[in-house]
Order: structure tokens, then C-alpha cells, then sequence
């Protein structure tokens, strides 16, 4: 992945459009902020440009003076310019990672589609295997009911004010799992203990204990598939079998011994 400098709105670009070339790179998806393109089913190239829109600006300047508090340090001492600091960092965050996370969630939609309508040879075993997982993930979301960045806020008794800031502290603190389904953040609606209006704790410990060889969702699929210790999925217990749906994960992650 390329980054280039910030610049002026005045100076704004598209990023470079990556050509189709004989070696069979393909263009993936374009936008004022990302290009991207793809070598083979497991190749995908990224070239981002972060440009400053007046939006942004204005975005930035509101959100580093509701951080800064009016009289908390003495102006120009080193608490006041450390607060401003850190508020910039924050506001920097907020902005360019809501507009990115769109961005990259479309390049994941647009890479989805692309595996959709390929022709997978006989003897492209990458294509093929790479099809079958879309066709699986698909299979998974498409059995699942989602909520969205607005209803899971109100199932948490949380402002919806700002609904994409709100759950993207969650996600960032890894109490929850997030998933994108037409361009949209949705979660899993299992995780959401109704009646005590939180995520039910068991789900930050099973994020914990994922191991990074496991994508989101391979701990989707086995939370929703029946499990022989409850008769039910792990899902269905999370909240009246918390400590057993974490043991049987356990279970489930250690490597197999062979010998």
C-alpha cells in the first residue's frame, strides 16, 4: 500500500489509476481517495491519497475544540500545547479513519464481486479456493441477523448522534464483532444482551482468544453453527452459558497432536 502526503483541497487528485498490463492486473475500484487493482484472486494493490477536503477541515476543527477543555491549562504552557496535541491526533483519527474504513469497505465489496463474476479455470485451484470462501462468508452473513452502527446504539441505550464513532470505539476496544454487507457496518445481533443493554462480556474474551490465523469469519461461523456440548450454537448461550461457550472455544483452538 502506497500513502501519499496530505495536501490543500485546492491541490486534490484522483490517485493513480492502475492500468490493466500484460501480466494481468486488473482495476478494481476507483475513488477520489483509493485505486485499487488486483494481480490474481490472492494479489490486490492499493494506492491511497489522502487529500484534505473543506469538510475535513471543518470536521477536524469542531472535533479538537470539543476535546480541548477552555480553561484546563494556562495558554502557551506545555499542558496546553500537549492538550492541543493530543486533540489533533484524536481529530485526525476520527476523521480520516471513518472516511477510510468506507473506502476500504467498498475496495472489500468491489474484490467480492469481481470473485463472483470470474470464471474460475479448472486448474486454478487459488481462484477457486478463493470463491469458495466469498461464497461461504456470503452464506454465513446472509444467515445471521445483523443491526446496524443506529440500531446497535439503541439496543445499548447509547446517543445515535454519531452511531459510526460510537460503535467504532467498540470495535476498536474488541468487544464486538463488525462485519460489512452492502457497503453498510453491520454486527451480529447474538452478541447483544437486549434486556441489560451491553454486549454480552463473553464476546470480548472469545475476540481475545481468536487466533490470528482466524478471520472474523471463521469465529462467526462456529458461534452460529450447532454445537454437540449446548444442542444449540454457541450464539444461543452466550448469555445463560457464558463460561461454557468459552471452554468449548478453548477447546476448539487448540492445535490438534499428532504422533
Amino acid at each position: 500500500m502506497a500513502m501519499a502526503h496530505i495536501v490543500h483541497p485546492e491541490s486534490r487528485r484522483k490517485p493513480h489509476r492502475l492500468r490493466t498490463d500484460p501480466h494481468g492486473e486488473r482495476p478494481l475500484y476507483t475513488s477520489d481517495d483509493i485505486s485499487a487493482s488486483v494481480f490474481t484472486a490472492g494479489s490486490v494493490h492499493v494506492d491511497v491519497f489522502v487529500g484534505v477536503a473543506a469538510a475535513d477541515i471543518d470536521r477536524w476543527s469542531s472535533v479538537v475544540e470539543s476535546r480541548v477543555a477552555p480553561a484546563s491549562a494556562q495558554p502557551g504552557s506545555k499542558k496546553a500545547r500537549d492538550e492541543v496535541k493530543e486533540a489533533m491526533k484524536a481529530a485526525f483519527a476520527e476523521v480520516f479513519s471513518d472516511r477510510f474504513s468506507g473506502e476500504i469497505d467498498k475496495v472489500v465489496d468491489a474484490y467480492r464481486v469481481m470473485l463472483r463474476e470470474s470464471l474460475a479455470k479448472g486448474d486454478d485451484t487459488e481462484l477457486q479456493a478463493a470463491l469458495n470462501r466469498a461464497r461461504l462468508q456470503e452464506k454465513i452473513l446472509a444467515g445471521t441477523s445483523m443491526v446496524d452502527q443506529a440500531q446497535a446504539c439503541e439496543l445499548l441505550g447509547l446517543s445515535a448522534a454519531n452511531p459510526s464513532a460510537t460503535m467504532k470505539r467498540k470495535e476498536e476496544k474488541r468487544e464486538i464483532l463488525r462485519f460489512t454487507v452492502d457497503g453498510r457496518a453491520v454486527y451480529p445481533l447474538f452478541q447483544f444482551d437486549v434486556e441489560g443493554r451491553r454486549i454480552y462480556p463473553a464476546m470480548a474474551k472469545l475476540i481475545a482468544l481468536t487466533p490470528r490465523t482466524w478471520s472474523g469469519f471463521r469465529l462467526l461461523h462456529w458461534l452460529t453453527r450447532p454445537h454437540l456440548d449446548f444442542g444449540a450454537a454457541p450464539a444461543e448461550r452466550l448469555g445463560v452459558e457464558a463460561d461454557a461457550v468459552i471452554a468449548a472455544f478453548e477447546r476448539e483452538i487448540v492445535p490438534a497432536e499428532h504422533g
